[in-house]
């Protein structure tokens, strides 16, 4: 299947410069003790595969800890992604949750935890957390303006090879840190890290990517289940 890069809302001239754009840099080194790979080459490289994607389906693996509550979540499911306003992370693990955005809007029910209720928010480019839908393009976008990016190593993330980069904000920032492993051929991003203002720590691995997988407009859509209150997010 040939693998392009995720179609998002952007000139097709932007995505072609993007290769040009120079990101700030750390002296992050290499395991090895070789000079590191060209962390901006890598980005640059990563965000183009990325943008030219007209879909994404794989499996991903999710855990959050929150310091704060002495609490860790975990999941998993299948990722899919279409464009910049469609989302969907079916969960398997727990069974039956779901963050849809439909392209208006985003929508979170967790029947696992609160069966009763359905949180539907508009979606936004600035947001952060759950509410996220292009979460990849942010971070790209962000590692060009208001990160300095350090290559750190490269190791196996999924039986495949992936360059590890670490970016840490030069101003205000949702998020105290952010790493991000880039596999070392195909440069799609097979795993990433939060940490938030409030230490909040979110980790995403994906496996089994399918880029441009056929998925059909209406597979976002989301119907509240009968009985359930709607909150405005």
């Amino acid at each position: 299947m040939t693998e392009r890069r995720m179609i998002r809302v952007t000139l097709a001239a932007l995505a072609a410069a993007t290769l040009a754009v120079a990101y700030p840099t750390t002296d992050g080194l290499a395991s090895s003790g070789q000079a590191a790979p060209d962390v901006r080459e890598i980005l640059a490289r990563a965000e183009s595969t990325y943008n030219e994607l007209s879909s994404l389906r794989a499996r991903f693996k999710q855990t959050i800890e929150v310091p704060l509550l002495e609490r860790t979540r975990t999941g998993s499911g299948v990722w899919y992604q279409k464009g910049r306003g469609r989302f969907k992370m079916e969960f398997e693990d727990p069974v039956g949750d779901v963050i849809v955005a439909d392209g208006t809007y985003i929508w979170l029910y967790y029947p696992t935890t609160n069966p009763g209720q359905v949180i539907r928010s508009t979606i936004e480019a600035r947001t952060t957390g759950a509410h996220m839908v292009d979460l990849q393009g942010r971070i790209f976008e962000d590692a060009k303006t208001i990160y300095d990016a350090a290559y750190v190593l490269e190791e196996e993330v999924t039986d495949r090879p992936a360059h590890l980069i670490e970016l840490t904000p030069r101003e205000a920032s949702p998020y105290r840190r952010v790493r991000v492993w880039v596999d070392a051929e195909n440069y799609l991003v097979r795993k990433f890290e939060i940490i938030e203002e409030n230490e909040t720590v979110r980790t995403v691995e994906l496996g089994r990517l399918e880029p441009d997988a056929p998925i059909p407009d209406w597979f976002f859509q989301f119907d509240a289940p009968p009985n359930v209150d709607l909150f405005q997010g």
